[in-house]
């Protein structure tokens, strides 16, 4: 079971466990079974990554000797390769930092996604993807 300190982990998690409780047959698929495995230890590697990013930021003063702290995070890619990007701001001057890091574990959790989603379309006609996406709307109009 996902970590509730894993984000990206537990909502995985939580969607597929929808799609079990709605074709319970999953349960006794192996190869579902092991891609749901998969896709469950790629998020894991991806989210450690992501903390490890952060902690770096966490750890680099500015050049005034400040604390810099994490403003905001996305992926790009260039070069045919995914970065992790972050702006960091200076607690003390302000002042903003770019950083970018290599990241394999988005690649990863990538794959891993859409070998779930590809699998459960083509062996059981399941659009996981649209019914994760249902139920994170349904849950956002209800709070």
């Amino acid at each position: 079971m996902a970590s509730s300190q894993n984000p990206m982990a537990y909502l995985l998690e939580n969607g597929l466990r929808r799609v079990e409780s709605e074709r319970p047959e999953l349960s006794n698929d192996s190869r579902y079974l092991e891609l749901k495995e998969q896709l469950l230890r790629d998020a894991e590697g991806h989210f450690r990554e992501i903390q490890a990013t952060y902690a770096t930021i966490l750890k680099t003063q500015c050049h005034c000797g400040g604390q810099l702290e994490p403003v905001d995070h996305d992926f790009g890619k260039s070069g045919g390769t995914i970065y992790d990007s972050v702006i960091a701001k200076c607690k003390s001057c302000g002042e903003a930092q770019a950083f970018q890091f290599p990241k394999e574990g988005f690649i990863s959790e990538a794959r891993s996604a859409m070998a779930v989603r590809d699998y459960l379309q083509a062996t059981y006609g399941i659009d996981y993807a649209s019914a994760v996406r249902s139920d994170l709307e349904g849950r956002a109009v209800r709070h």
